[in-house]
């Protein structure tokens, strides 16, 4: 073969290889663009659903943060109003006219007077609705029931807000409308707040 013809030939394959070589870098350079602006759109994608979902979450923490603080001042408010009730109910029997007041106390000191011989203890403001006259008349109502009848008055505490104190030697009974409308709330405080608030608990 002449020299001429060989390259020429070798001229044709160089040729022919480098078009081919450029042809596959042609496509894969496509190849690599079309998966990088895949991979670009799922990211992007990706990012736009993540920012999606912690905006809805934010949202809806913010909402039941909001939501929350809402029930908390509600709650706070009933909570305010049922003491303002039981305060109410206190200061009205602490402020019952006289012989009234006098014929609760009588009817409690029967109901839980035992021995006869306990000492009572009142309150500061009772000094003249609670005094050794009305205690007299309790012992004879005792008597008849053959409870002794010893019923001593044992001074006066300004902590007590109505009602009294029954003492013995061994043993200390609170019975003063404080101390009963305290242990009563628990029972009382649903139907309190179902006729304030229209609750049903």
């Amino acid at each position: 073969m002449a020299l001429d013809a060989i390259l020429e030939k070798i001229n044709k394959n160089a040729k022919e290889e480098i078009g081919a070589i450029k042809q596959e870098g042609r496509l894969k350079r496509q190849e690599i663009i079309s998966r990088a602006g895949a991979q670009a759109k799922e990211i992007r994608e990706r990012i736009l659903k993540e920012a999606s979902q912690k905006s809805e979450l934010e949202r809806r923490q913010s909402s039941v943060s909001a939501e929350l603080e809402h029930r908390k001042e509600i709650l706070t408010e009933k909570q305010r109003l049922l003491e303002d009730c039981f305060q109410a109910a206190l200061d009205e029997l602490v402020s019952l006219p006289v012989g009234e007041y006098q014929t609760i106390i009588k009817k409690m000191l029967l109901n839980v007077v035992t021995t006869g011989d306990e000492r009572v203890l009142i309150s500061t403001e009772d000094e003249k609705r609670i005094d050794r006259k009305f205690v007299d008349g309790v012992n004879e109502e005792l008597k008849k029931t053959g409870r002794g009848g010893r019923l001593k008055l044992d001074g006066t505490s300004p902590t007590i807000r109505g009602s009294f104190v029954l003492r013995t030697e061994d043993v200390e009974v609170d019975c003063s409308f404080g101390t009963l409308l305290h242990q009563l709330r628990e029972e009382l405080q649903s139907q309190v707040a179902a006729i304030l608030f229209g609750d049903k608990q």
